[in-house]
């Protein structure tokens, strides 16, 4: 259980919001009429803006060549690279599932520099990998947008739209990265209805002491914390709310909403309210059998650091979610 705890807090992301909360942007302006080539209205989000300022699907752009079969490789690029715009080209149509903005993925992909360098491959590693679109650097979040599955693409990304002056890894800052995508799948949310969500039955388990969360059922909660009281050192999941829906199973992945505060992060939090659900393995979340509809409480404490020599105690502390269960999501 502890252990699974602790994948959950790295899935959500939150288990250094008590060390400072840190706000994010997303880089969008207003733009022109959408390229005829992408149909805006068969997804539910409307992204033409970011797609007309961010991406150039002409496939006339300067592109490294690319050879290979099943496993692709790509050539060192000649002459300029691109300093603005992603560009994507489809070397391969599909005819599979239609990936939407903000969309989890299934994909195979080849990563290299400009000069041809690889730096990543999911072929090397024998398995497609899944990731949110939401959750990867704007070129990937702009250019796979309106793929299908089937499709295989190459993406030439500028480093303001891939790490920008930031050096990762084997990546040396301010470069421009090229990738071939093979699409495998994209996954499909099935959202619980809002009676399943509004009609969860409260427990009347007891939170830990200095933590109040109050909102009915199927609407945001409010996430309190009394910083007074000593940061709870248990590791544990709580039932706030138990949902009518389905029990989740290991081999599923489950869709969330969560208001995340902490002892130590100074009465604030952060909420995934105004956004599309979030998602994760039902059995790395060590969430199998809790029901759709459920409202939980999750405590991951973070231990202090005994004084040293010209340093000062730091006092335990302990990241708090507050976590709808909302739904599942199957991959085609």
């Amino acid at each position: 259980m502890m252990s699974s705890l602790r994948r959950f807090g790295a899935i959500v992301g939150a288990a250094a919001l008590v060390v400072g909360l840190a706000a994010c942007s997303d880089a969008s302006s207003s733009s022109s009429s959408a390229p005829a080539e992408i149909d805006y209205s068969a997804c539910s989000t409307d992204d033409s803006a970011d797609q007309n300022a961010n991406v150039d699907r002409s496939g006339k752009g300067n592109f490294p060549s690319i050879s290979g079969d099943d496993t692709p490789v790509i050539a060192a690029g000649k002459g300029s690279e691109p300093t603005d715009k992603v560009l994507v080209k489809t070397l391969k149509q599909g005819d599979g599932a239609l990936v939407c903005p903000g969309a989890t993925i299934k994909a195979n992909y080849v990563g290299a520099l400009w000069n041809g360098t690889v730096f990543d491959s999911s072929y090397k590693k024998g398995e497609p990998v899944e990731f949110s679109l939401e959750q990867v650097v704007k070129g990937w979040t702009y250019g796979l947008a309106h793929t299908h599955v089937g499709d295989r693409v190459e993406l030439v990304i500028p480093a303001a739209l891939g790490y920008g002056g930031q050096a990762r890894g084997n990546i040396p800052a301010n470069s421009t990265l090229v990738f071939v995508v093979d699409i495998v799948g994209v996954a499909t949310e099935n959202l619980a209805d809002e009676l399943v969500l509004s009609g969860a039955t409260a427990t009347g388990e007891e939170l830990p002491a200095g933590v109040t969360v109050t909102g009915d059922p199927g609407v945001e909660p409010t996430l309190t914390i009394d910083e007074s009281v000593a940061a709870p050192t248990e590791q544990k999941i709580y039932t706030i709310y138990k949902g009518s829906g389905e029990a989740l199973t290991d081999d599923q992945t489950v869709l969330y909403k969560q208001v995340v505060g902490g002892f130590g992060a100074s009465g604030q939090t952060q909420s995934s309210w105004s956004q599309g659900p979030l998602q994760a393995p039902v059995k790395d979340a060590d969430l199998t059998g809790v029901t759709i509809g459920s409202r939980l409480l999750i405590v991951a404490p973070i231990q202090g650091q005994q004084a040293q020599s010209g340093q000062e105690a730091t006092p335990n502390r302990a990241s708090v979610f507050v976590v709808d269960i909302v739904g599942t999501s199957s991959m085609q």
